[in-house]
């Protein structure tokens, strides 16, 4: 039986059992490498850019779908040694099935190019913390929750600019890639996140198209992101979640910070 992809992704897969062998080669094979939320926003990321609605189970579509958007998407994720290191636990099952004749194959559209999005990282800073507040006595009241802003940039200049603007409202901590930045709100309860569009570790599609991984309402803003973003995003059947704010591509780090304080208030 096969699982319908959802809207911006995949269903989740660590609930259910898989039912075919290469679904779970493809999932024990993964999961050797990452947690199952990772595992599955990279089969969903997968699957969207070898427009499949599942994984392919015969001939040699499989090793096309391994070698091509898998690897894609393991490479985006969780880097080009996990990307090598998964191809490679699953060569022996791509060619068993790749030599077996088949007398139908289930047609799917093949990508329209080979070219898939790219994710761009670079060293990224130390964390950099807010100003400290003043020391605390045994008789002060508990210090208010500090909010935590992620700030996803390639330019060490813009996550210095992002600190001085939210300086004494909010921790900034720096995200290097889609895995930090679903870490960020999955696991270091982060208020919002800020992609820097203008230099950004991760484009905003497949951001998107990690829809299903990130928590509900997920507050993100874009900054610097380009007017045509909307008419990208519908050419590809993706609208912008309503807990998203664009930041044009004249904003400044005081623009943007304004906008943070406002959705943290």
């Amino acid at each position: 039986m096969r699982r319908a992809v959802a809207a911006h992704g995949m269903e989740p897969l660590q609930n259910a059992p898989s039912t075919s062998l290469v679904e779970r080669t493809v999932v024990e094979a993964i999961d050797a490498l990452a947690t199952p939320k990772v595992r599955n926003a990279v089969i969903a990321l997968a699957l969207r850019w070898g427009r499949h609605s599942s994984i392919p189970e015969r001939g040699s579509e499989v090793a096309d779908f391994f070698r091509g958007p898998l690897f894609a998407a393991a490479e985006q994720v969780l880097g080009l040694g996990a990307a090598e290191s998964l191809e490679m636990q699953l060569a022996p099952i791509a060619g068993m099935l790749a030599s077996v004749e088949v007398s139908s194959v289930r047609p799917s559209a093949p990508p329209e190019d080979d070219d898939f999005p790219l994710l761009r990282i670079s060293s990224v800073p130390p964390e950099v913390i807010a100003p400290r507040r003043s020391p605390q006595f045994a008789t002060d009241p508990a210090p208010p929750h500090v909010p935590v802003v992620a700030v996803a940039s390639m330019d060490p200049g813009g996550l210095s600019e992002m600190s001085l603007a939210l300086a004494g409202v909010a921790t900034v901590h720096p995200a290097q890639d889609a895995l930090e930045i679903l870490d960020e709100l999955d696991h270091r309860e982060t208020d919002l996140v800020v992609i820097d569009c203008r230099r950004p570790v991760v484009s905003v599609e497949t951001l998107l198209a990690l829809g299903p991984e990130l928590p509900p309402g997920a507050r993100i803003v874009l900054w610097g992101e380009r007017a045509d973003l909307e008419h990208r995003l519908s050419t590809i059947g993706i609208a912008l979640p309503q807990s998203w704010v664009c930041c044009g591509p004249h904003a400044s780090a005081e623009d943007v910070g304004a906008v943070c304080r406002v959705l943290l208030d």
